[in-house]
Order: structure tokens, then sequence, then C-alpha cells
């Protein structure tokens, strides 16, 4: 299958035609055998919005609305997008790096939560890289949670292959934070994911208060998270404006906030559509994760 990219706009990166396949530091996906799902028997939720929030406090029954918007540092608004822009090594070659976040309308019940689907578009000298649909929900309390994920990987603008696949309940793996409510200096890490097989990704509060300035707009009081090799600079009211290299070597990925906008209509349906044709693929080449689990459908 060939991948179309196209641009809409100043910023909508849309992928038609697309497969299905990704690459990254997860197993590849496959098999067909059956989910097994979690339980929440000793799950509870923080008392207060300003307790740092952690994965063993997991439970259902703090869910709603999946996208209120209600953390500041990563606001969950449908039509909501993003797009950073920097560069990134692959192989011995350092090349132009763009990255499109945007938040859809398309929901999907994961482990007993209703999630919303936000969806990264990479693109590393002008062809599209990857793809990848996170599965993310809020809590009471503001809290934003990491349920599920989907990552496909292209070459030439082919696709090559999916990997990343996971879905908190299904064989084994649990939801992580992906963004505390009220996230502080001085706590541990906690936990963003647990996948069987894979290496627990986890995230803590490295700096607060900070200014930064990027292309699309100086800001003040910016939230430094660390996060595996990266640091990753949040700004109150808009979300992630900076992804920096902890060190040398690697990928060394950089990427500036350099457009923020809230999609139309006719944008976000695009989108959404193409949310859908990667969950739907994903049934496909994933089945021991996907197979078994209720399709997203636009309903946010």
């Amino acid at each position: 299958m060939v991948a179309t990219v196209a641009l809409t706009g100043v910023c909508f990166l849309a992928l038609t035609g697309c497969g299905g396949g990704g690459s990254s530091t997860s197993a590849p996906t496959g098999g067909s055998a059956p989910p097994t799902t979690s339980t929440h028997a000793n799950a509870s939720a923080p008392k207060q919005a300003s307790d740092p929030a952690s994965a063993d406090q997991f439970n259902p029954k703090d869910f709603g609305d999946p996208a209120t918007g209600a953390n500041k540092w990563l606001p969950l608004k449908p039509g909501t997008q993003w797009v950073r822009q920097g560069f990134v090594n692959v192989g011995t070659r350092r090349l132009p790096h763009q990255v499109v976040t945007t938040v859809t309308d398309v929901s999907k019940q994961v482990d007993g939560v209703r999630t919303v689907a936000v969806v990264d578009q990479d693109t590393n000298g002008g062809q599209i890289a990857e793809q990848s649909i996170d599965w993310v929900a809020e809590d009471k309390l503001g809290n934003v949670w990491y349920l599920g994920s989907y990552t496909e990987s292209y070459e030439g603008g082919q696709f090559v292959n999916a990997s990343d696949a996971w879905l908190a309940g299904v064989n084994g793996a649990k939801p992580g934070i992906l963004m505390q409510a009220n996230p502080q200096t001085g706590t541990p890490p906690y936990s963003e994911d647990t996948v069987p097989g894979i290496e627990t990704a986890t995230a803590q509060v490295a700096k607060t208060g900070q200014s930064q300035c990027v292309p699309f707009k100086c800001y003040k009081d910016a939230l430094v998270v660390q996060e595996g090799g990266e640091y990753k600079y949040y700004a109150p009211g808009v979300g992630q404006i900076k992804t920096a290299p902890q060190a040398a070597g690697g990928k060394q990925e950089i990427e500036q906030l350099i457009n923020l906008t809230q999609l139309s209509r006719s944008g976000l349906a695009q989108i959404s559509a193409l949310t859908l044709k990667l969950d739907k693929h994903a049934q496909a080449v994933a089945p021991d994760v996907f197979g078994h689990a209720p399709p997203a459908q636009r309903t946010l």
C-alpha cells in the first residue's frame, strides 16, 4: 500500500490509503490469543486533586467525560491541534522533523473507561514516518491517563509494520499516568504504562516555573517533565511546546511548537476519519490486542 500525504490549511496533516504498522521500542504485534482482563479490586483514587496521582490508583469509577480540557498542562479538547517542528537523527542523517498532534472526537471503551484518541503524525525530511493513536482519558480530578496505543511506520510513503500496540486490560497491560493534575518537583517517578515484555515507561517532574520561548510564543511558568531520555516542556493552558534530548547520542529529537489551532468541523472530520481507518487496521494487524476490543467511534 502507498501512503499519500496531503496538507490542509497551515498545519493539518492527513494520510490517505494507509496500511498499518509502526516501529518503536515496543515489541512487534501479532498472534490471535484471546485477551485477558484486568481487575481493580484494590484500586483507589487520590482523595485530593493536590495529591500527585500514581498508576496504582486507577479505578474506572473515577472517570467521566474523557476530554473536558480540565488538565491545564495537557488540555484534551477535540479539534485542538499542535504542530511542533525541529530535527531528528535517522541513521547517519540529520533530517527536518515535524509532529502534528490532534485531539480527535473519536472514542473507544478501554478497561471500563471511555477514552479519546489523540493522533500523532510524524514526518522526517518531508516524508511521513509514523502515525500513532494514543487512547487517553481524564479522571474527575484532572489527571490524564494513558490506556492504550497503536503505531504505524512508513518508508518512502509505504507501510512497513505495526508496533507499540497495547490496550489496558488486555494481555496483562495496565494503564499509567500521562500527566498529573498537579505536577510537583520532589515527587517520585510515575509509570506511564505497564505492558508485559516491554520496559515500563516512567516520567518524573524535573522543573516548574520555567520561562521558555519557542517559535510560536514565549511562555512563563512552564513545566519540564523528564520522560525516558527526553525533556518535555509544557505551558499552562497550551500543552506540550518543546521536546529536547537529555544527553548526546541516539535520535537527538528536537521539537518546538510552531502552531496551535482549533480545527474546523471539516478538518476535525478528516482527522477523525483517518483515526477510524487506523483503528480498523489495528484490528487486522494486531488481532491479539485490538481484535476483541470495541471499535472506535465518533462519539464525543
